[in-house]
């Protein structure tokens, strides 16, 4: 890769004024083997320069005007930033006092990172070599070996670790025949010695790795994470331009450069020494190297190890994953927005072994996965194919996309994931706002993670109410939902839903043998009253809540009545109680005493009698006797 970077005027412009010492640092050097690297514009280094093959690359700062460090008695330690163009990372490298009160700092090893070779020592990595006829890769229609353990030919690779200079030898094996491309595995141990059989290397935390093709003689740098101090390593790129730093060591205003040069060839080979027929594949046994097989994470091993960081986000609000409960705080959506969840997954056998992963909503507390109210399911074939299963029986979401692509699995380490993206709306809110996952492998090994305060949703339903049909009584009935429990039928009744469907209490018309004459009910009707309207006519009962409502309406109507007849009776005390008079009430005369009164009721009450045995006959047929 070419780069242009910066012009040679501008690097003389920023060496002119970083040169200025305002921190009492008078000066910071990159080193080889201990010596200043002072060449100009830049110093020239290759990616496999500093392997542990060869003399160390270091940094080198000189502090001895800074009292701190000259007079306090003790060894102290100071961080440099080291920065990449075209990487956006900026490592710290850790540099230590050469001793009390030198004002001298530098580390033990720097090295150039081809691509982003970094490990953990539970890490499984696949060291593979894409081959040439150089090598003695011929169409010969046989799976050959390379091998470079002590008994090998010497053909394949060595890696070595500050922990072991001897380092081990690797065996790989080509992947079929005539493909030309070898595999190897390398583990790593920090109990127990380097073991060739196994292909395993012995180190410790921040150890600098070299891996040597000894048919080409290139080298390959790597490190195992997380770095100590005194060691550090940084991706970088190669430039032909001679006058741009590609990286840069920075402390306190001062800086370092160092060009990067592409490899010089080999022996003999003609390629270059860090040929990209070599790569180290982080394989992802992040399990110490366990055979078993364990379910997909989003966030940690099952030796509650983190591997994924912020593997669960809503709307880009990102939280690392624990094992079972994760604390999501409660996040506001309205209805109708477009809302984004990602899961990162990452799975010890490959992404490529993930067959299943699902998104639920809605659950309450103590539910699972299953009893969520709107489920959408992503799965993946054997050979790739995907495809999305949406459970919503209740119309909850809508526009429902789901993608899937590769990401990194955190800063901390090589591990690659399944990013897998739902993008939907929510077309109504939901009664609970927990979310759960389900995802499983192909050896339907899964796990389920919950996350909680979890997401409301707020707003009004872009769905219609919904409707229900049922037998009540013998008669059919159809319901339209108004409410979270209620909902109400075509004659107007209110029903609540407890486990089933009930019909609000109605009070019972109490019949008066009165109303029943025709002429009475025929004018109640013209009031606008159907004669099975029976609040409306003889009101309700006192335990009736609607009762107490009515008769506070009724108390305010009168209370309006009384004050537009008498507008002082409420507002002056009546003072002339003792000037109340009487007058003699006129004699009563019952109408009862009257023979043809007497009479003329005995004849309506056999009328309302006959009626009445009509009426109900017409209702209960063969069911009315005298």
């Amino acid at each position: 890769m070419k780069l242009k970077y910066i012009t040679l005027f501008t690097i003389t412009l920023f060496l002119a004024l970083s040169s200025h010492n305002a921190f009492g640092v008078n000066s910071i050097n990159w080193t080889l083997g201990g010596s200043p690297l002072n060449s100009l514009p830049f110093p020239t280094v290759t990616p496999s320069s500093g392997n542990l093959l060869q003399n160390p690359i270091s940094v080198l700062v000189d502090a001895t005007d800074e009292n701190n460090f000259t007079t306090n008695g003790i060894i102290d330690t100071i961080d440099v930033l080291v920065s990449s163009v075209g990487y956006p990372d900026v490592i710290t490298y850790t540099l230590t006092e050469t001793g009390i009160n030198t004002g001298l700092f530098t580390g033990t090893n720097f090295v150039f990172l081809v691509d982003n070779n970094k490990f953990q020592t539970t890490d499984t990595v696949d060291v593979i070599i894409n081959s040439d006829p150089e090598r003695g890769c011929y169409p010969d229609d046989t799976i050959t070996q390379l091998d470079s353990t002590s008994v090998g030919a010497g053909d394949g690779v060595l890696i070595f670790s500050n922990t072991d200079l001897g380092g081990v030898g690797l065996v790989l094996t080509e992947t079929g025949e005539n493909t030309c491309k070898f595999i190897g595995k390398l583990k790593f141990t920090t109990t127990d010695s380097t073991d060739e059989i196994t292909g395993t290397l012995k180190v410790s935390p921040g150890d600098i790795l070299t891996v040597f093709d000894p048919i080409i003689f290139s080298f390959t740098n790597a490190q195992i994470i997380p770095t100590v101090d005194g060691k550090g390593s940084i991706q970088s790129n190669t430039d032909d331009n001679q006058n741009t730093a590609e990286v840069s060591a920075i402390y306190n205003g001062l800086s370092a450069g160092l060009h990067m040069a592409d490899d010089p060839g080999g022996s003999g080979s003609g390629g270059p020494i860090n040929r990209p027929g070599l790569v180290l594949n982080f394989l992802g046994s992040l399990l110490g190297g366990s055979s078993q097989s364990v379910p997909p994470t989003l966030g940690l091993d099952e030796n509650q190890r983190r591997i994924v960081d912020g593997g669960f986000s809503f709307n880009h609000n990102s939280v690392d994953v624990e094992q079972f409960y994760t604390h999501y705080p409660l996040i506001t959506t309205p209805v109708g927005q477009n809302n984004t969840i990602k899961l990162k997954i990452y799975e010890d056998k490959g992404i490529n072994n993930i067959a299943h992963v699902g998104l639920s909503y809605g659950l309450g507390k103590g539910e699972t996965f299953n009893e969520g109210r709107a489920t959408i399911e992503y799965d993946k074939t054997f050979d790739g194919k995907e495809s999305v299963t949406l459970f919503d029986p209740k119309h909850v979401l809508g526009g429902v996309n789901v993608t899937s692509t590769i990401t990194n699995c955190s800063t901390n380490n090589n591990a690659q994931c399944l990013e897998v993206t739902f993008d939907h709306i929510f077309r109504e809110p939901l009664e609970y706002n927990m979310i759960a996952t389900n995802i499983w492998n192909f050896e339907r090994n899964g796990w389920q993670n919950y996350f909680n305060n979890g997401i409301q949703i707020v707003g009004e339903s872009m769905n219609p109410p919904e409707k229900y049909s049922g037998i009540y009584r013998g008669h059919p009935f159809h319901l339209t939902e108004s409410g979270k429990n209620t909902a109400i039928d075509g004659d107007g009744n209110n029903w609540t839903f407890d486990k089933i469907w009930n019909r609000d209490y109605i009070k019972p018309v109490n019949v008066d043998s009165d109303i029943l004459n025709p002429e009475k009910i025929s004018a109640i009707e013209q009031l606008g009253f159907k004669y099975s309207d029976g609040q409306e006519i003889f009101g309700y009962a006192r335990m009736d809540h609607r009762f107490e409502d009515t008769k506070n309406q009724e108390q305010v109507e009168a209370q309006t009545i009384m004050d537009n007849l008498c507008p002082g009776c409420q507002k002056e005390p009546f003072e002339k109680i003792n000037d109340i008079f009487s007058y003699n009430m006129p004699t009563r005369h019952s109408k009862l005493n009257n023979p043809e009164t007497v009479n003329q009721m005995n004849h309506e009450d056999q009328k309302a009698r006959e009626f009445l045995k009509q009426y109900f006959e017409k209702i209960y047929p063969g069911k009315i006797y005298d």
